[in-house]
């Protein structure tokens, strides 16, 4: 019975080691490279700068023709064919828009010294075996034999960005909108008007429970579809949510009117973005964030000033003295000739509103006009960008395309 016992075991362990070869060679091999970005260098060839340049230029092209370019570049082939290799990487990486198969992959095999433009299906007409031939003849492999790497894949991806401009190729779809976003969010918008009319005593709580329950079950039928049972349990949570949030901001009216407006200015963001032109919204949101910050800083360092002065005018002027002293101080260890003093003035406007703030905070109740005062904060936001890739659905590629060495 125990030998059995062992040999069943052991022949379990030899299926599960078995098993796990083929999954860790997927690992190791080149193309078990996953597609998250446009451009993927194994080989530590490229610059920092020239993958960022590069991976934007195909992320703009992307979103302007729906074209899906990649570039790859490994130590070598490991003795597979490069026509069969890439074509195999093209489909696995699946490039390009589904049903339409607008992806090019252009793969370097540095130390086989060999390159290889593949093209699917919807560009064979676009960019040809003879064109894609030309690209890696003329500019690509001379570039290479000079040892200028970045110099030849730099002009191939300009060459072929050029090509899929020029293409009739179908428009780039619009994202719909899902209908359980849009109720999700028409419950939330429910909810933050019930909240204000509770707030402002001109709705009944009887009349807004019913109200809720018929919105919850419209917006169930709605957007729930399969989900309707479940939506049928988040919906209230979604605008409770939206109307403990704007009841409570509807107590502090200036904040309220403040955040209205933010909403409002938001919507017509995504209005222009979807229906007229593209949006950046890195510009147009986050940089006019930044700028009510800055100024509702100064806003907060005027106030404080001004309390200081009424407070005692020999304190005001000793504390004003001190941040001169900072500017000055920031300015002649700053390096950057005419451009220190300009610099050392964010600087010096932070350390006189912590001067200020603690001095203002550190007085007593007496004060010569006996007028009262308020406290400011302020907050910073960062936003970052990553121009990270994904799978089109495409992949269809009929060994189309083009291949050289150097």
């Amino acid at each position: 019975m125990m030998r059995r016992l062992r040999q069943s075991a052991l022949s379990l362990l030899l299926l599960v080691c078995a098993s796990l070869l083929p999954t860790a060679h997927a690992q190791t091999s080149a193309i078990g490279v996953a597609l998250d970005q446009r451009v993927i260098d194994l080989t530590h060839t490229l610059d920092a700068s020239t993958t960022v340049r590069l991976k934007q230029q195909l992320a703009d092209l992307e979103q302007r023709k729906g074209a899906q370019v990649a570039v790859l570049l490994i130590p070598t082939l490991g003795g597979a064919d490069l026509e069969d290799y890439t074509n195999q990487l093209f489909r696995a990486w699946k490039l390009g828009r589904k049903d339409v198969n607008d992806g090019i992959l252009l793969l370097v095999a540095k130390d086989d010294r060999k390159v290889r433009i593949e093209v699917g299906y919807g560009l064979e007409g676009t960019v040809t075996d003879l064109l894609a031939h030309r690209i890696i003849e003329e500019h690509i492999t001379p570039a290479f034999r000079q040892g200028d790497y970045a110099g030849g894949v730099t002009q191939g991806v300009n060459d072929l960005v050029v090509l899929v401009d020029g293409g009739d190729l179908p428009q780039v779809a619009k994202p719909d909108l899902n209908p359980q976003i849009i109720a999700l969010l028409l419950a939330f918008i429910t909810g933050a008007i019930g909240g204000v009319l509770l707030a402002a005593g001109k709705l009944h709580w009887r009349r807004a429970l019913i109200a809720a329950v018929a919105v919850t079950v419209l917006l169930a039928v709605f957007g729930g579809g399969r989900d309707g049972l479940l939506f049928l349990l988040v919906m209230p949570l979604v605008m409770l949510i939206g109307g403990a949030t704007f009841g409570a901001l509807w107590l502090a009216r200036a904040v309220f009117y403040g955040v209205i407006g933010l909403l409002v200015y938001i919507l017509g963001l995504v209005v222009v973005n979807h229906w007229y032109a593209d949006v950046d919204f890195i510009h147009w949101l986050a940089y006019p964030l930044g700028a009510l910050v800055v100024l509702g800083l100064y806003l907060a360092l005027f106030v404080v000033m001004r309390m200081a002065w009424q407070q005692s005018r020999a304190g005001f002027i000793a504390r004003l003295l001190a941040a001169v002293a900072v500017y000055g101080a920031a300015g002649m260890l700053m390096d950057l000739g005419r451009n220190s003093w300009l610099f050392a003035f964010p600087i010096a406007s932070f350390a006189a509103l912590f001067i200020f703030i603690k001095s203002s905070g550190g007085s007593g109740s007496s004060s010569d006009s006996g007028s009262d005062s308020d406290s400011s904060s302020s907050s910073s936001s960062d936003s970052s960008s990553d121009s990270s890739s994904s799978s089109g659905d495409g992949g269809s590629s009929g060994g189309g395309g083009a291949s050289g060495s150097w």
